[in-house]
């Protein structure tokens, strides 16, 4: 496990390590994405995949505060913090909806510094 802790959600994804949950919630996120916008503004069924797409997005931000409350022990894991942080900025910046709010980007931001001022330089 990359990061301390696995996912205590009660969805999709317990059982899995902190990244490798916010791997598959976030794939999930994303074939929801492309199926909804496949479909004419106008379908009803757009609105029942924004309804199945809500639980995937609540699970995922509790898998981000897990995260963000969660010490990288091993520069592995480290790299993993700062991978799915990266993700969750480059969303936005490419003129996307943010995946999660900002206050809880900054938070995760802020875990990742004291991980890495807490972790021993070799």
């Amino acid at each position: 496990m990359a990061i301390d802790g696995s996912a205590s959600a009660n969805g999709l994804s317990v059982g899995l390590a902190l990244d490798e949950a916010y791997r598959a919630l976030n794939n999930r996120r994303i074939e929801f994405d492309r199926r909804i916008t496949s479909l004419p503004p106008d379908d009803p069924a757009r609105e029942a995949l924004w309804q199945s797409l809500q639980p995937v997005m609540d699970e995922l931000r509790q898998v981000v505060a897990d995260l963000t409350g969660s010490p990288a022990a091993e520069l592995s894991g480290l790299r993993a913090k700062a991978a799915i942080l990266a993700g969750l900025l480059q969303a936005e910046d490419n003129g996307r909806d943010p995946i999660i709010p900002e206050s809880e980007r900054n938070a995760l931001a802020l875990s990742l510094a004291n991980d890495i001022a807490r972790f021993p330089m070799t």
